[in-house]
């Protein structure tokens, strides 16, 4: 089954059947999302950036972003036509876009000064490893300065088959070999117990803010 149709149909899915909006985008709580979302964006300089949020879903980052009071030029993407209606309808000042940014040529080269990517990766359409390499040069392609995502840890102690987990050592060293525009790679970890951010330094743009 197709890639796109496999997270269309869970998703559309979830929306239906979940009475919190976090659940239906496979957080486990409003919580975890908080603590997510706070990891993405303590660590990186926002103020007066171009945002864009891949799989932004209902313009849950971009609420994190207001009510942390970042001014950032935001823009959010997602697959679903239901989710972007509804992202629209709760963000009627803010730019929301539906479509396929691994399909389409949607943006021109370093079009964005941060892409975020939350939760894209997590679900398991049979060939993730090779999704997330895929997307990452789509990322480099269209960022200048850096390219945040999160994952699902291998250790998870709470590993459910329907969603895809990775090792943070391997997918470094995939990265690293993908472009020489790569400054630098920070791991972020222990935050939650079953997964992690990386956060990718462009040539062009600044380093990530290191924290304690």
């Amino acid at each position: 089954m197709k890639k796109s149709k496999i997270i269309t149909d869970y998703y559309n899915e979830e929306l239906t059947q979940s009475p919190e909006k976090y659940e239906c985008l496979g957080w486990e709580d409003r919580e975890s999302q908080f603590r997510r979302f706070q990891v993405l964006t303590d660590y990186v300089d926002l103020e007066g950036k171009k945002v864009l949020d891949v799989g932004c879903g209902l313009g849950h980052l971009l609420e994190h972003l207001k009510n942390s009071e970042i001014q950032a030029e935001y823009t959010g993407l997602d697959l679903l036509h239901s989710m972007v209606d509804e992202a629209r309808d709760r963000h009627e000042d803010h730019n929301f876009l539906q479509g396929d940014l691994f399909v389409d040529e949607l943006f021109d080269k370093d079009h964005f000064q941060v892409i975020y990517s939350s939760g894209v990766f997590n679900l398991n359409t049979g060939n993730n490893f090779d999704f997330l390499i895929q997307a990452v040069e789509k990322f480099l392609h269209i960022s200048s300065e850096t390219i945040v995502f999160n994952l699902l840890h291998k250790d998870s102690p709470n590993r459910d088959e329907k969603f895809y987990y990775f090792y943070p050592d391997q997918v470094i060293r995939e990265i690293e070999a993908l472009s020489d525009n790569i400054k630098s790679i920070q791991l972020v970890e222990h935050y939650l117990n079953n997964d992690f951010t990386l956060f990718l330094s462009l040539q062009d743009g600044p380093h990530c803010k290191q924290k304690n």
